[in-house]
């Protein structure tokens, strides 16, 4: 099962991506991977996700 991220963790999540953390240590941070990190960072760029 696939860890939830609680919606009060994306401004942390935003604050340490412009911080220069990488996704990487991003998602260490909040047991999540780097790719679901950089999913959100395109969610909150507004671009669209390719699956």
């Amino acid at each position: 099962m696939a860890n939830e991220l609680d919606p009060m963790d994306l401004k942390p999540i935003l604050t340490l991506h412009i911080d220069c953390y990488s996704n990487r240590k991003i998602g260490c941070a909040f047991g999540i991977s780097r790719n679901t990190v950089n999913t959100y960072m395109l969610l909150f760029a507004g671009q669209p996700i390719l699956i």
